[in-house]
């Protein structure tokens, strides 16, 4: 996160942080469960002939929760403009973002406590709402923090240069999702949406709550997005998925819930 939330911020209008650069938003904290007896699982496991990754020694997984709440706030990006985004708008896609996670791990059988769900688990339609769409995601650019190639602002030029919209950034068991919508007028045009922040300093330690930030410039969001990540070590793999959303009819049935 960039900036602690300010005391006397509004939940029905972005909060600005530096003035015509920043704009941050809040939704509503939320008791987050504990899952800390919950066991990790090791390897793969397939459920109903779907390949489930699990966290192994060597590499930190990312909630399905927050994943499909990331792929929800890409949509919602799609069809209402960031500058009509409220606090209610965020706890919209949070809930949504469960129910879209759960009827994925239904329609796959997944037993309870088991692996958690990746993008490719995720159904192909999702709906916040009254709003229908059909969602494809695809890893398309793979890099190493920090390092003076791969870099993760390379990764981001590239992403938007091949016009991307809207992307999933993970890197061990974090996630957040990212986009430009040049339509944005009131504030800035690239958006970053994260929805893992807990505990001190800005909640109570059961506390959690999602946020989005605007900003004007591309270095800026990478700023923001390395602030967020708080990675201190040199050479951690990252992954970006861009996402892509799609209106849909209601009435067709086939992936959806």
């Amino acid at each position: 996160m960039c900036r602690k939330r300010s005391n006397n911020y509004r939940t029905d209008q972005y909060q600005v942080e530096i003035s015509d650069r920043l704009w941050s938003l809040w939704g509503s904290a939320q008791v987050v469960e504990d899952v800390s007896d919950l066991p990790s699982t090791s390897g793969e496991q397939i459920v109903s002939g779907t390949q489930l990754r699990g966290k192994s020694a060597e590499t930190q997984v990312v909630p399905g929760r927050t994943l499909a709440c990331c792929v929800m706030a890409c949509c919602a990006s799609n069809f209402r403009s960031l500058d009509f985004w409220s606090s209610h708008t965020l706890d919209r896609i949070v809930a949504n973002g469960h129910k879209y996670h759960n009827a994925s791990a239904a329609r796959i059988n997944r037993p309870e406590r088991a692996a958690e769900l990746v993008l490719e688990n995720l159904l192909t339609a999702c709906s916040m709402d009254r709003h229908h769409f059909w969602v494809n995601t695809e890893k398309v650019i793979t890099g190493i923090l920090y390092n003076r190639h791969k870099s993760l602002g390379a990764a981001l030029s590239i992403f938007f240069n091949h016009q991307q919209k809207t992307g999933i950034l993970q890197l061990k068991n974090k996630a957040l999702a990212f986009g430009f919508i040049p339509e944005a007028a009131a504030g800035g045009a690239f958006f970053m949406f994260h929805c893992q922040a807990q505990g001190k300093p800005i909640f109570k330690d059961s506390e959690s709550a999602p946020y989005v930030l605007r900003m004007r410039q591309l270095q800026q969001l990478l700023h923001c997005i390395l602030t967020t990540l708080n990675e201190r070590t040199w050479n951690v793999p990252f992954k970006i998925h861009k996402v892509s959303c799609v209106a849909r009819n209601r009435s067709t049935s086939s992936g959806t819930y």
